[in-house]
């Protein structure tokens, strides 16, 4: 129902080959943040699946029968850690996060 209801996909049909969608987004999200995945996905899903085209419509959320908070609880964060790893000048600098 989320990928149904994105108006991303729904109404621009030339997004639809660059855009792969909230439920793609929550399973990229579910994998980055679990703490023994240490594969980094943050580039592929912004440059490949097009997670900078989503603007946080809720209305992924809004059709959820599971009533998960998919924006808020996924998209949102991966969203972050992406701008976090594009703008972070630490890891500009040294190639990784320093705590």
């Amino acid at each position: 129902m989320c990928q149904n209801v994105c108006h991303v996909i729904r109404d621009h049909e030339e997004n639809k080959p660059t855009f792969s969608g909230p439920r793609f987004f929550i399973r990229l999200a579910e994998l980055d943040m679990h703490p023994l995945d240490t594969n980094d996905r943050k580039v592929i899903a912004q440059e490949q699946h097009g997670l900078g085209m989503c603007n946080i419509t809720k209305c992924c959320t809004e059709v959820c029968p599971e009533h998960i908070k998919i924006t808020d609880n996924g998209i949102i964060p991966l969203k972050e850690r992406v701008a976090d790893r594009k703008y972070d000048p630490l890891f500009k600098i040294f190639g990784r996060k320093h705590k």
